[in-house]
């Protein structure tokens, strides 16, 4: 019996270096980091998309490091040409980096934005890129979209100028495959004349699907609730005028239950009034000949 869990113990340990790879099978087929200096706001803008490797078991949830004073701001996925919001947990901070999972439900590429604070002294300009490389990457990829108003820039490792199709300049490089767990650093220096951003007031990153209209659902607008408020008004009017007429006939009932004062028994020239119902009384009468109430008379 001793043998038996002897065995079944060491098995176990031979175990564990199966189910640390097991853990960390994802792997990426490709892996593009833009970066955007002073584009729309005045920091960097960091575009990362993945993509899975072919035959990667789905779904899956994928950790992605941002700087712990980045500002995540776009997390979606490619579907029909189109990026809509992808599934991720709320970011946590763990030392210098924020952390959050993207639950990679389909096989396509998946779209991540963040903004990060640039280094500026005077007119020069300062950025660290790191990867962390929690996976290996079969194809590694990297651009650089200088900002306006420089008049220089420098990379650490070097990239390759590369005019773009809209007559643009942009720094890119293939650097080919990464292997897991192997972190990748670049450093930005450039000196720029003045504040202006490359496009400011734009936005970029996730758009709607369709125009925002006024069907659009969750739009708030004044017309959406005009036939509730209309209902509304009307009902209280109904309540208050039924209140109003209600207090009416209370007031109305009040007044027909007053009695009149009776009329004085007696006036001058000898007349007399019956004390109980106001009749007025014949000379000589001693009892009402209306109600037979015993007359009063001045003595």
């Amino acid at each position: 019996m001793r043998k038996w869990f002897v065995l079944l113990f060491i098995l176990g340990i031979a175990a564990l270096p199966f189910s640390a790879q097991a853990q960390s099978a994802v792997k990426f087929s490709s892996l593009q980091i833009q970066l955007w200096p002073e584009y729309d706001q005045p920091s960097m803008l960091v575009i990362c998309e993945f993509k899975l490797a072919d035959g990667s078991t789905l779904p899956v949830n994928v950790n992605i490091h941002i700087p712990k004073d980045g500002n995540l701001v776009a997390v979606a996925s490619l579907f029909n040409g189109q990026l809509i919001d992808a599934d991720h947990s709320i970011p946590t901070i763990d030392g210098d980096w924020k952390i959050f999972k993207v639950n990679v439900q389909t096989a396509t590429t998946y779209h991540i934005e963040y903004y990060a604070p640039i280094s500026k002294i005077g007119t020069e300009r300062q950025f660290n890129f790191v990867w962390i490389g929690d996976y290996a990457v079969d194809d590694f990829a990297l651009s650089v979209l200088p900002p306006t108003d420089i008049t220089q820039l420098t990379t650490d490792p070097s990239l390759n100028s590369v005019t773009n199709t809209d007559g643009t300049t942009s720094w890119k490089k293939d650097f080919g495959a990464l292997s897991a767990n192997k972190e990748f650093a670049l450093q930005i220096n450039y000196n720029k004349t003045s504040d202006r951003l490359t496009k400011p007031g734009s936005q970029s990153g996730v758009q709607p699907s369709q125009p925002i209209g006024s069907n659009t659902p969750g739009r708030v607008m004044l017309s959406n609730y005009l036939p509730d408020a209309i209902v509304g008004f009307g009902l209280l009017l109904m309540i208050g005028g039924g209140f109003y007429f209600w207090q009416s006939g209370r007031r109305g009932r009040n007044r027909s239950r007053r009695r009149r004062s009776p009329r004085v028994e007696s006036e001058g020239d000898g007349e007399a009034y019956c004390h109980q119902c106001g009749t007025r009384a014949h000379s000589g009468d001693r009892f009402c000949r209306v109600c037979g109430t015993k007359l009063r008379r001045e003595a």
